[in-house]
């Protein structure tokens, strides 16, 4: 049996003998591409080099990308192979090897190097494509293991651009999964029997939108290979859940709970087991996606991809609740086990925290709703009101699916149906299928043979300027239609183009009084600034070109304030510091370092001080062209980043006189003091030894984020002030206030620190103390028992283990009234306390857990209770 990691290294060591690249797996989040809201395939990071932006490293390339897909999220956990966060395997020919290549190859790899079973293999074909039948034949493939597919099935077609057939790999795992046979491929229908491990897409046609279909110059190759089947199939796995990949996951949670996984139930069909088999699915693959993201950078928030890791922290979360977890948190225990079967970093202490804070605050958030709930409740409706369960939801981030069950247990109906009209604002934030990584393929760009066009807005906004390459994705145009994206080359322009780690340009064109904005700006491999537009141009007639001044300077603030940054972090920590990475646009700016060890609070205070500083010395700005041997005596500092885009012999260096000089060629700020403000907002570790730096400019940004995080944080102290009152009624804590934003922020988060000393403090003195119980017991059926309901909350624990000791021979039966609850402690030597607190809740509605020696949970208020609880015993 192979493992997950022997699995990866296979197909990445197979296709590198065959003169593959390896490229290593990318960030989840993708870069400079707008169009996906994450990386959800193993082209999606390459589609450049497809499209013909880039021209790629090398022509031949293979890889195992981790993507995340979160449009079917309802399925995971009940499917066999639905996952959020999942692994692709790919190889790539980008204008090299073409269809019988890419179909030996997938044949060596599963027969010769998996050792799977020829005679477990079907395979699917385009009906038109008889030369893959044959290819399939050609290799000793039984003619009743190729089955004749359709446009539906296996054409690969976005409607406009590259396209083509593709042929897929099925394995057959027998009739203990299906009784039924090959019709369920032949049908395409769903089953656990057949299952497609393989797809290789052959892009030799151009669509040109109307199912025009020609051949392409350049015929290229994408496959992709589910990671988690293969392992699941080589594994002998009934579902990938049942691998090497997730069963240490599902351990780790198994000693969280007082259930247990059962890979056998996929056969058994328990429909209880069944629920419980599905809570571990969906927390442990969950935990894999919420892990990486966080990891790539992404936090839980209300919009875009934080929108969607809180809701999968909180759907994890809620299957924790339903597997009796009693933990507060629990989520970011997790993180260390999911790190251990991953082949990169993790920054485990850092996606700990993340996790650990966003589950303090959902759990906030369900007592917060079971209020809310509870108020509602008193009008005694039949039926609820949906506008107040999606309310919960949509302010509060209450599961809707969470109102559900609370309202069922008091009789009360919801209309879940209702939530579907509702959940369609938030289904884009989802999106993203495999099609839309290739979409914007610009087969048009091949007819640009060289330099045709200089750039000219360093210090421009403005420009009359000349069309000199003017198409659509497929063709190049005269004039170009109304609601089609066209790509546009001047002869000259103003208009940065995204590059060296700066945001494109923003902006309009004018032509006959025609105002079209601009959309994207991006340089192709000739380094000519392509403008994308969506409008009416004429090739022929001259435009005017408007650079956005406002975004212009925005962006040259946040460009200038990285250079700044490079430099503070040079004086801080020496000249070996690089750097490795960095992204601005005109609301933030990144950058990316490596170091030995995380910058302390007083470091980061002192490097964005330095930066600050080198604003207020009004330091003009001066660009200077040179060859790189000049840039080299004069000392400039170049990075990776900036000499990608740059002639050797035609350097552009930006000065910021006795602060810096750095080979660069964006655009930036005439003058330092123009930045206005710096602020490093976070600095997090982004793998072993490498760190990134977040940071704001301007006095509007910077006093926004400072009002933002002042009202987060004294949210924060204010309820931590009010759980340390409900504890020590005599509490008291005056906070004290300044005019100064940063100043507050710093007395309020060390107010924080200090409130949460004082709780400690305060439980420390609670579980010092000894209540005095005068221990008077009862015998019922020959065994000894004290049960007492007047403790206060805060002492019933430590009193039941004090009691405990005291008295061996009595079982001790406490609790302490809260809200509309009861909490109830068992604590015994002589009986198993747990088995006491279940006979107790099978007479009294409640839920607990614990073990022999002590045991605890809560039931619901009855009237004597106690008499009652004597009464089972």
């Amino acid at each position: 049996m192979l493992s997950s990691k022997e699995i990866r290294e296979k197909w990445l060591k197979y296709f590198e003998s065959k003169d593959h690249l390896i490229v290593e797996t990318k960030s989840l989040v993708p870069i400079n591409d707008p169009s996906l809201l994450w990386i959800n395939s193993g082209v999606a990071t390459l589609k450049d080099y497809f499209s013909g932006k880039k021209i790629p490293p090398k022509n031949r390339l293979t890889n195992s990308q981790k993507s995340l897909r979160t449009n079917d999220i309802e399925n995971v956990g009940i499917t066999t192979r639905h996952h959020t966060m999942f692994e692709m395997l790919g190889n790539f020919s980008i204008g090299d090897y073409f269809k019988n290549e890419a179909i030996e190859y997938a044949y060596d790899f599963l027969l010769n190097e998996l050792k799977l079973e020829k005679d477990k293999l079907y395979f699917t074909y385009f009906e038109e494509d008889e030369e893959t039948k044959r290819k399939w034949m050609s290799l000793g493939i039984d003619e009743s293991h190729i089955i004749k597919g359709t446009m539906k099935t296996n054409f690969w077609d976005i409607g406009s651009g590259p396209c083509g057939p593709c042929t897929e790999i099925f394995f057959d795992r027998g009739e203990k999964f299906d009784k039924r046979g090959v019709e369920l491929l032949k049908n395409d229908e769903e089953n656990d029997r057949f299952i497609e491990i393989w797809n290789l897409v052959f892009s030799q046609f151009n669509n040109d939108g109307e199912n025009n279909y020609t051949e392409l110059a350049q015929k290229n190759i994408d496959t992709g290979a589910g990671f988690e089947r293969l392992v699941s199939i080589m594994q002998n796995a009934p579902t990938n859940y049942d691998t090497d990949l997730f069963l240490p996951i599902i351990k780790e949670i198994e000693k969280l709970t007082p259930y247990k996984y059962k890979t056998e139930n996929y056969f058994i069909k328990d429909e209880n087991q069944e629920k419980i088999n599905i809570k571990f699915k969906i927390i442990a693959d969950h935990i894999r996606a919420i892990v990486n993201a966080i990891n790539d950078g992404v936090e839980p928030s209300n919009v875009s991809r934080g929108y969607i890791i809180r809701r999968l922290i909180r759907r994890s979360y809620r299957a924790g609740l339903q597997l009796e977890i009693k933990e507060k948190t629990f989520l970011h225990t997790l993180v260390t086990i999911v790190k251990n079967s991953l082949p990169y970093d993790i920054n485990v202490k850092k996606v700990s925290k993340i996790i650990k804070e966003e589950e303090l605050l959902f759990s906030q958030t369900i007592e917060q709703g079971h209020k809310l709930l509870e108020k509602e409740l008193e009008n005694k409706n039949q039926e609820f009101d949906f506008a107040i369960a999606f309310k919960l939801f949509e302010t509060y981030g209450f599961p809707i699916e969470l109102t559900q069950e609370i309202l069922l247990e008091k009789g009360v109906k919801l209309d879940i149906s209702q939530f579907e009209k509702y959940k369609q604002m938030h289904a884009e934030l989802s999106r993203g299928l495999k099609k839309v990584a290739m979409k914007t393929a610009i087969n048009s760009l091949a007819y640009v043979k060289g330099e045709i066009s200089n750039f000219i807005g360093y210090n421009l906004h403005e420009k009359t300027a000349k069309i000199v390459f003017l198409a659509n994705s497929e063709k190049e145009l005269k004039i170009t239609e109304k609601d089609e994206i066209s790509y546009v080359i001047f002869d000259e322009t103003v208009f940065y183009a995204t590059g060296g780690g700066q945001k494109h340009d923003q902006g309009y064109i004018l032509q006959d009084n025609r105002k079209i904005q601009i959309i994207e700006v991006f340089k192709d491999k000739f380094r000519n600034n392509v403008h994308v537009i969506k409008g009416i141009l004429d090739k022929d007639q001259p435009v005017q070109l408007f650079v956005d001044k406002e975004n212009r300077i925005k962006l040259e603030r946040n460009h200038s304030s990285t250079h700044l940054l490079f430099k503070s972090l040079r004086e801080q920590y020496g000249m070996e510091i690089k750097q490795l990475g960095s992204d601005n646009n005109e609301n933030r700016l990144t950058f990316d370092f490596p170091l030995n060890k995380k910058p302390t609070e007083q470091e980061v205070f002192e490097i964005e001080n330095r930066v600050r500083n080198y604003i207020k010395s009004k330091t003009d700005r001066y660009y200077i062209e040179t060859t790189i041997k000049e840039a080299e005596k004069m000392n400039a500092i170049m990075t990776l980043e900036e000499s990608e885009y740059m002639d050797p012999t035609n350097v552009r260096l930006v000065e910021f006189k006795n602060i810096t000089v750095d080979l660069c060629g964006g655009t930036h700020i005439k003058n330092t003091h123009l930045i206005e403000n710096f602020k490093i907002v976070s600095t997090e570790n982004k793998g072993t030894g490498i760190f990134r730096i977040k940071a704001i400019t301007s006095n509007e940004l910077i006093d926004k984020y400072l009002d933002g995080e002042i009202e987060k944080e004294t949210l924060l102290l204010n309820n931590l002030v009010e759980k340390n009152i409900k504890i020590k009624k005599d509490y008291q804590f005056d906070l004290e206030k300044t005019d100064d934003k940063e100043k507050q922020l710093e007395i309020i988060k060390n107010s924080i620190e200090k409130v949460r000393q004082d709780y400690k403090n305060i439980m420390k003195e609670i579980d010092n103390t000894e209540i005095e119980i005068n221990v008077i017991e009862e015998v019922i059926n020959n065994h000894k028992y004290f049960i007492n309901f007047d403790i206060p909350v805060q002492n019933l624990k430590n009193q039941a283990v004090i009691l405990r000791e005291k008295n061996p021979n009595i079982t001790f039966i406490l609790g302490a009234k809260t809200g509309s609850k009861t909490l109830i402690i068992v604590s015994s030597k002589i009986q198993d306390s747990k088995m006491v607190l279940d006979k107790i809740l099978n007479s009294i509605s409640g839920n607990g857990g614990g073990n022999k020696i002590l045991a605890q949970g809560s039931i619901n208020d009855e009237k004597n209770a106690i008499e009652k609880i004597k009464g089972i015993l």
